[in-house]
């Protein structure tokens, strides 16, 4: 039997155990990390550490409406805050060689943009359009009110418009 896939939030009154909650929920989350980092080694480590402290605090994360955006915020807090040190500590930059996308294949269009967003607007975008999570949804994943959300989400989809634009001339 396989493991169900996480899709909408994990009910309250279910009180899942925490081997059934990493069970249906670990995958789904190092996905999101992974995409948003474009790391996916780095997206496991995250997401182990952040189901390690989930089980530290079960008793309060499980009470929680939706434990799995929890969890997916500390594991992309920390995926984010491993992926600015080893930025600072290699020194990248935008002008950093990056490989040219194909333009027959949209889907790698898309993510050669996304690779050049920062991990922040990267995980915006594909909570919000891949995710499909409202904007009130990623505000208490990022404990950001809704308007800020919005802010960002407009600032994201600018930035990646406009990376996505540097191809075509």
């Amino acid at each position: 039997m396989t493991a169900p896939v996480m899709s909408r939030p994990v009910a309250v009154e279910a009180r899942l155990s925490f081997e059934d909650f990493f069970e249906s929920s670990a995958r789904q989350v190092a996905a999101i990390v992974a995409l948003t980092t474009g790391d996916a080694a780095l997206a496991e480590d995250a997401t182990q550490e952040a189901m390690t402290r989930a089980y530290a605090k079960w008793d309060r994360v499980s009470m929680l409406e939706r434990p799995d955006l929890w969890v997916t915020r500390v594991a992309a807090n920390l995926a984010i805050d491993a992926w600015r040190r080893r930025r600072r500590e290699v020194g990248l930059t935008d002008a950093s060689a990056h490989p040219e996308p194909r333009d027959e294949i949209r889907a790698l269009w898309v993510r050669w943009a996304m690779e050049r967003l920062t991990p922040e607007d990267r995980l915006l975008l594909i909570l919000r359009h891949r995710d499909g999570l409202s904007v009130n949804e990623i505000g208490a994943l990022m404990a950001k009110s809704p308007h800020t959300v919005t802010k960002y989400l407009k600032r994201a989809r600018r930035r990646f418009r406009a990376v996505a634009s540097e191809g075509d001339e």
